[in-house]
């Protein structure tokens, strides 16, 4: 009798110990798909990704607004032949000042054109580009820079520049806009 008691409590053990194994391997599992998907998520992986521009404007599909109607400046492109485009000038630029409240501005800047070929020029001479822009930001005035008005008349004097540079190397397509996309000043 006691030989039988002893063998159901080897039994029972051995069911107790084949639970705690299949809870180990579970939890294992949870934690290796927890770090994996924490790693994935801090890498970008599930960010949304940018689409690549096509240089066949008639491949691109137009996106529908929510009334189902075309946009008027997708329309207006896909009646040219031609699509906005826009290209970052990086890295930021740092501009420091002298005799003002203001010491240090950083500045992200890109550039709209609807040619490829404009922003592919702007490309090539970004070099002479970039140390025109950095004159100029360094000549201006950081007290007419904290207003809307005088943001505007820098992004026109900054346009007027890329153009200019452009013209002397006779390149024909100019872009159309600067914008903003980073503007800091201490």
């Amino acid at each position: 009798m006691a030989e039988e008691d002893q063998e159901q409590e080897e039994v029972v053990e051995g069911k107790g110990g084949s639970k705690k194994l299949i809870i180990m391997i579970v939890g294992g599992v949870l934690a290796l798909l927890i770090i994996v998907g924490a790693t994935l998520f801090f890498t970008g992986f599930f960010d949304a990704k940018e689409p690549v521009a096509s240089d066949d404007p008639a491949a691109e599909k137009t996106e529908e607004t929510e009334d189902g109607e075309e946009g008027d400046d997708e329309a207006a492109a896909a009646e040219e032949g031609t699509e906005t485009a826009y290209l970052a000038l990086t890295p930021a630029f740092m501009v420091n000042f002298q005799g003002s409240g203001i010491k240090v501005m950083k500045v992200s800047i890109s550039v709209m054109a609807k040619s490829e070929s404009s922003l592919d020029a702007i490309k090539l001479h970004d070099p002479v580009i970039r140390n025109n822009i950095l004159l100029l930001l360094s000549a201006e005035n950081p007290d007419a820079l904290k207003t809307a008005e005088g943001k505007q008349k820098l992004q026109g004097a900054i346009l007027e520049e890329i153009n200019k540079v452009l013209k002397e190397r006779k390149v024909k397509a100019l872009p159309e806009a600067v914008f903003f996309t980073d503007l800091v000043m201490q």
